[in-house]
């Protein structure tokens, strides 16, 4: 059973069948989610098996947690209940106080049913075991062959007594013993041959209906990292060779996967480093015609490789030109040589990086640059110089908290000791407080109030580098020599002010520090009623702030031209070159002519300017590609470009708190999300044309909200 079915549709009961039950559990953050591949695995390798085939009957249950959702999870699963033979739960950092409460609720219900748990998060840390003692068996590193031989035992050991013996000889498990001990048994090798697992996909483990309803589907091609990232559980906790599943099972199961997913499904790639292996190229392209085959667009995401390269962009162009994917992660975490040290991690060069991005602006492919403000060794100014080196490069900086994943070296008390980490267990985002983390608040490089100042510093950053001003940022930079991360800083008091005397701006940003003081005082209905509906329950501070600049055009102008004038009065006592007033405000005009697509997400209108820029600063946001490229413009006899901005008529039902998000995480892009024409010389007949230069890339998917985070990066996607 998922979460869409209905009690009717419970698997016969065991005295029917003479089948003894056995439930699979993932409880998950992502709405609309059917689809676990962790649980389909376990499924599929069990009862490929034919003596648990005939002995046992397998139902699935993939659920929300969060809020009411999950005492309705728990009551369908405790219904579904009788006599089990076993429950088994996959555990990750976000999942881990529901799933072990439900299965306390199992074991109270049913004591002789036995309860496996295993994840990334419980991998390795039989402390559960104290934590959650209903726990009979903790599984560690990859499940599936573990949980067949375990079910195998449990059927021949009615009583978990009498089962010890049998237990001791599984390698890759830790039990609780019938004299209360904790038993851990010889480490399990890695599958080395991945065809050997049978596929979930191909076979009856998931129905069409499964996959057809599930608006998210997660899918490997390979499993292992080669790196050794101290903060992450992929390549901290494993360090292991890339091991690839089969190609032509992989291009069956993919064929499944497109022919029965509903137009808009996103496809999560979850290998470590997609990329990373030569035939990732023709997975990609695989895709792409199977997606031309079917007449379908799937929203392709992944984890691409770390250290990004040239096979990465072609794979991102593949994808992209298709219309099947967005913006492209340039994964750097930080810029600092001695913070990648400590955290053992080879990084892309920044020379590759500046390149890198070159080649994407050239194919007009959107990048965001993964940094993680609290790794160790870093300091406020050098999270603000790598800051600073994505925007230069032309990029869009996406800053996300540390978070100490087990498993990780991060976790071990000698290195918590050396480097002084101080961490708190709060919610990675003021605005969901149903996932909660071990967050990184202080260490020797960092003190609470520079973490704190540091988190505080994204709103800022996002509302005027990627939402409001980032043409007029760049000119000013360009021209003045100020770092944009400074201007964006003298923004902060700004905006803590009120923004242009605006009360409700600085409530929103107090209370967006209050929160991070005090995750317990946060008000979501009042936060969520500045937001508007629908509301996704993310970075709300932001999205409310945000709604309010943008939502109508004068006030958007007030609050765009207060700060150019608050900007100018800090940066003129410094002596500091500045750009005629006059030429900046036409480069003001330009974004915010591009807001108009925040509004229209909210009014349901799309609008359209008229507007002219000096040639020299035009072409400047075209070098960093903070406006499209394309054939040189034609120039007026005043050394002016004259621009229409035109909002497509599908923004209008793109809603506001969608687009808000994916402008945050580096996938919206208001200058390019909206439709530019200009006058271009038309060097054939040497006459001036007016001519749609550029226009969003037709029918392509609006980029989703924030997925369910993975294990790999130490932050959230």
């Amino acid at each position: 059973m998922t979460s869409a079915d209905p009690p009717a549709g419970l698997s016969p009961s065991s005295a029917a069948t003479g089948r003894r039950q056995v439930h699979l559990v993932e409880m998950t953050v992502m709405p609309g989610v059917r689809y676990s591949t962790v649980l389909g695995y376990l499924q599929a390798a069990a009862e490929a098996a034919p003596d648990l085939a005939e002995a046992c009957s397998f139902t699935k249950h993939v659920y929300m947690q969060g809020g009411d959702a999950f005492e309705a999870a728990c009551a369908k699963v405790l219904g579904a209940l009788e006599d089990p033979l076993a429950v088994a739960f996959t555990v990750y950092f976000w999942n881990r106080p529901s799933t072990l409460e439900l299965a306390r609720r199992v074991k109270e219900r049913w004591p002789r049913c036995r309860i496996v748990i295993g994840g990334n998060d419980v991998t390795h840390q039989q402390v559960v075991f104290t934590e959650a003692p209903w726990v009979d068996v903790l599984v560690h590193g990859e499940g599936e062959l573990r949980f067949r031989d375990l079910l195998r035992v449990f059927l021949r050991h009615e009583e978990p007594i009498t089962a010890d013996g049998e237990l001791a000889a599984l390698p890759g498990i830790s039990y609780l013993s019938a004299d209360g001990e904790v038993v851990t048994t010889l480490e399990a090798p890695r599958i080395a041959d991945l065809g050997e697992l049978p596929s979930p996909l191909l076979g009856n483990t998931w129905t069409d209906e499964d996959i057809a309803q599930s608006r998210m589907l997660v899918y490997e091609t390979n499993r292992g990292c080669p790196y050794s990232c101290a903060f992450c559980y992929w390549g901290g906790a494993t360090n292991s060779k890339v091991r690839q599943f089969p190609m032509d099972r992989i291009q069956k199961e993919l064929e499944r996967i497109v022919r029965i997913a509903a137009n808009g499904t996103q496809l999560f790639i979850a290998d470590a480093n997609f990329g990373i292996v030569a035939r990732d190229v023709d997975i990609a392209r695989h895709i792409v015609e199977l997606c031309r085959r079917h007449n379908k667009r799937l929203l392709v995401m992944t984890n691409w490789a770390k250290n990004t390269n040239g096979r990465v962009v072609e794979i991102a162009g593949i994808l992209y030109r298709a219309g099947l994917t967005g913006a492209i992660t340039l994964s750097a975490q930080s810029f600092d040589a001695r913070v990648l040290q400590i955290a053992n991690r080879r990084n892309i060069r920044v020379d590759n990086y500046r390149r890198m991005q070159i080649q994407f602006r050239a194919q007009n492919i959107p990048t965001y640059t993964d940094l993680i403000w609290g790794l160790p060794g870093e300091s406020r100014a050098t999270h603000l110089t790598g800051i600073e080196e994505a925007i230069a490069s032309g990029g869009s900086p996406v800053i996300y908290p540390l978070l100490l994943l087990n498993n990780t070296d991060y976790t071990h008390d000698r290195f918590r000791d050396d480097h002084g980490l101080r961490t708190g267990c709060m919610p990675c985002d003021p605005g969901n407080t149903d996932l909660m983390a071990d967050v990184v608040i202080e260490h020797s490089r960092m003190t609470f109030e520079d973490w704190l100042s540091g988190m505080a510093f994204r709103i800022p950053l996002t509302l005027f580098h990627k939402c409001l001003l980032r043409s007029t940022l760049r000119v000013l930079a360009e021209i003045s020599g100020v770092r944009t991360v400074d201007l964006v800083e003298l923004l902060g008091p700004f905006l803590r002010e009120g923004g242009g005397d605006d009360p409700l701006i600085s409530f929103l940003m107090a209370d967006y520090t209050r929160a991070w003081r005090e995750p317990a005082s946060f008000n979501r209905d009042l936060l969520y009623g500045y937001v508007g509906r629908p509301v996704i329950h993310e970075e709300v501070h932001y999205q409310a702030i945000l709604r309010r600049m943008v939502g109508d055009k004068g006030r958007a102008a007030h609050y765009a031209r207060a700060a150019v004038d608050f900007l100018y009065e800090a940066l003129m006592p410094q002596g500091r070159p500045l750009p005629d007033r006059a030429d900046l405000d036409m480069v003001t005009d330009l974004d915010l002519a591009a807001a108009a697509v925040f509004r229209a997400g909210i009014h349901g209108k799309a609008e359209q300017h008229d507007l002219a820029l000096p040639e020299a600063l035009f072409n400047l946001l075209r070098r960093y590609g903070d406006v499209p490229g394309g054939a040189p413009a034609a120039v007026s006899s005043e050394n002016l470009v004259h621009v229409r901005i035109e909002v497509p008529e599908s923004r209008t039902r793109y809603p506001f708190s969608a687009y808000a998000l994916s402008v945050w995480h580096g996938s919206g892009r208001p200058l390019h999300d909206v439709g530019m024409r200009l006058d271009v010389h038309d060097h054939r007949t040497g006459r001036l044309s007016r001519r749609s230069r550029y226009h969003p890339q037709p029918g392509k998917p609006p980029a989703a909200p924030a997925a369910e985070p993975t294990p790999g990066e130490g932050s959230l996607p």
